[in-house]
């Protein structure tokens, strides 16, 4: 009895060291921001592509900070995914942002984290170039009745000819 009871200890020391629930996360993501204080994480960093990189900086997002990835609760306490730590959201005032999960086969999960609704995470998977026609959308109900904020930038040039002479 008493070898049979070490065996099981002994396997069970063996099963939880080796596991990958019980292995230290060395998964790093990536936040970007826009100046309406929403945020794409994107995770695993080191997977990610240019081809990605460049279409969330078109969206007017910018990389603010990178890291250790974190294992979070939506704001209601259902589904888990990692993201970036809570303290690294309220340092950048970011209340509302997507989560992009890259997998190794070019194909991406989406999550959507909103205060009120929590931690929406469907199990499809998708290409970049589907999830190029949902990020705008997902943006625009983040905003809600101020569909698009843009910004214009209004420039004041004198209304006078001006003549330019002299030798060049």
């Amino acid at each position: 009895m008493k070898n049979k009871s070490f065996f099981f200890f002994s396997l069970l020391i063996v099963l939880f060291s080796v596991s990958p629930c019980f292995a230290e996360n060395d998964i790093e993501y990536q936040l970007h921001k826009n100046y309406e204080n929403y945020g794409i994480v994107v995770f695993p960093k080191h997977i990610s592509s240019p081809e990605l990189d460049n279409y969330i900086k078109s969206l007017d997002f910018e990389p603010v900070e990178s890291g250790k990835a974190v294992m979070r609760f939506g704001s209601k306490g259902e589904n888990t995914t990692y993201m970036m730590p809570l303290e690294v959201q309220k340092k950048y005032s970011i209340k509302k942002f997507i989560v992009v999960q890259l997998l190794p086969d070019q194909k991406l999960m989406i999550g959507i984290y909103h205060p009120e609704w929590g931690l929406t995470l469907p199990n499809a998977k998708y290409l970049l170039e589907d999830i190029k026609k949902n990020i705008p959308k997902t943006l625009d109900v983040f905003r809600g009745a101020n569909k698009k904020k843009e910004i214009f930038l209004e420039l004041n040039f004198p209304t006078k000819d001006v003549t330019l002479s002299g030798n060049l």
